[in-house]
């Protein structure tokens, strides 16, 4: 698309665009033994450089902290306090990698209460950032528009086929806004005036995201946006702003708080469509009979 901008991975993996990891692997014939033990824990666990000093990564390889101060000059960080700038922004715009620690990343059991309580969090902070005039206004217009078009990329898609799913039982012509073999072009010129189009935005955006939401924008349907609290831009160009939180202590980001919302704005929707909504669910139930589709 037009107006592209540099990648932000570009921006915050380092000053001449390799990663830590490249960065190590690059000299790692060279490093003497101290460096390297120091090495050797970074590309384990790249996350831990996020969070921890200097100081601790030396007493855990039993190194000195001048020895690390080496090691990233080595690897061309003016210091490490530079390196572990950019890898906080790495955590913050969701990079797996980057995410992982040495607390988390092994292969033991997952502890299953802790899971349960980040879930259940995660749940509850979606729900209490949910303003309920915004959550009226969507689910009206997810009740009344024209057209429903979601759009999802990467991690967002199946979310985006999700709120689809759910709300195709009670109301017509609601659809993915790019399915399989079409492009986003193609998506974007069947709508208009009348219509809505949700984007489902969640962190690690393709880098084309921000102008897709201008271009969808600029159709004259209504864009309303769900994403995490890591999202520039793309608020300032959609009418509504959902904020759902994704973060956990684990290595992958969860979207139950992100999928407990569209459920929540698909109940109210429904709520708003009426007997017409369960007319049009008694309907496609009498189909799937006659088409003996379902169990």
């Amino acid at each position: 698309m037009a107006g592209k901008k540099p990648s932000l991975t570009g921006q915050t993996l380092s000053l001449t665009g390799q990663t830590l990891s490249q960065r190590i692997h690059r000299v790692y014939a060279t490093l003497p033994a101290g460096e390297r033990k120091v090495a050797d824990l970074l590309l384990d666990v790249p996350g831990d450089l996020a969070f921890r000093n200097a100081s601790d990564m030396a007493e855990q390889v039993g190194v000195s902290n001048a020895t690390v101060s080496r090691l990233f000059r080595r690897l061309d960080y003016a210091s490490y306090e530079e390196a572990r700038r950019l890898a906080r922004m790495m955590r913050a715009q969701g990079s797996p990698l980057y995410l992982s620690s040495a607390g988390v990343s092994g292969a033991g059991k997952p502890d299953m209460v802790e899971l349960l309580n980040t879930e259940n969090g995660l749940i509850a902070k979606s729900l209490e950032a949910l303003n309920p005039v915004t959550l009226d206004e969507i689910s009206r217009r997810l009740a009344q528009a024209n057209k429903v078009r979601v759009a999802g990329f990467r991690n967002s898609r199946f979310l985006a086929a999700y709120l689809v799913a759910a709300l195709a039982q009670f109301r017509p012509d609601v659809e993915m806004l790019v399915p399989a073999g079409q492009t986003l072009a193609e998506g974007i010129a069947g709508t208009g005036k009348g219509d809505l189009i949700l984007v489902i935005g969640l962190r690690r955006r393709p880098l084309f995201f921000v102008d897709f939401v201008r271009i969808a924008a600029s159709s004259g349907a209504d864009v309303a946006l769900l994403a995490d609290n890591s999202v520039r831009e793309a608020p300032a160009l959609a009418r509504w702003t959902i904020s759902c939180e994704v973060d956990t202590p684990q290595t992958i980001d969860s979207y139950s708080g992100a999928i407990t919302v569209l459920r929540v704005l698909t109940l109210a929707a429904v709520r708003h469509l009426g007997t017409e909504g369960h007319r049009y669910l008694g309907r496609l139930e009498a189909l799937h009979e006659d088409l003996s589709e379902l169990e």
